[in-house]
């Protein structure tokens, strides 16, 4: 099934039109000089995005996030066949971000008592129709008692899970 995804559709062609992969299955492919680009092209934006803010730069801060966009997701997004997983993967990954807050104050007063015994004194604040549990020494948000790990294996068959295995470990 061809999904459409924002960011992605346009690295699409933009792969095609220069002879670069365009993956349709889950793949970790074996070809270590293309993950290596990746995740080297992603670091290299990142590093340019640092240098942007550094700067006060908010041109090159721009580019520097739509050079992300087009190589965190669009680029890897192809190189290792996730497209038609992409969208339902991003909204679990967003559900479980929502889940570190509380639905209300009861849930942010069990998230006190239990992270306070795990990490020192915490507090709470309603940050507009949720509660947010924070560490008292360093402000840091706290995860609800009812937070939950995104489920990304979902998305995947189990042979969608093999042959990725399989295919980067031909190369070692």
């Amino acid at each position: 099934m061809d999904k459409k995804v924002p960011f992605v559709d346009e690295v699409e062609i933009f792969n095609s039109t220069f002879g670069k992969p365009n993956n349709y299955v889950p793949t970790v492919p074996a070809d270590t000089k293309l993950t290596n680009f990746v995740v080297d092209f992603i670091k290299e934006e990142t590093e340019e995005l640092a240098e942007a803010i550094e700067n006060g730069d908010i041109v090159e801060v721009l580019d520097a996030i739509c050079d992300l966009l087009y190589v965190a997701v669009g680029n890897a997004t192809m190189v290792f066949g996730v497209k038609d997983k992409l969208m339902d993967a991003y909204a679990e990954v967003q559900a479980s971000n929502m889940s570190k807050s509380c639905v209300d104050f009861a849930e942010a007063q069990e998230t006190i008592a239990v992270r306070s015994k795990e990490h020192g004194p915490c507090y709470t604040k309603q940050v507009g129709d949720r509660w947010v549990v924070y560490r008292e020494s360093d402000d840091k948000v706290m995860k609800s008692v009812n937070y939950f790990a995104p489920n990304l294996e979902q998305f995947f068959t189990e042979e969608e899970i093999k042959q990725a295995y399989e295919d980067r470990k031909r190369n070692n």
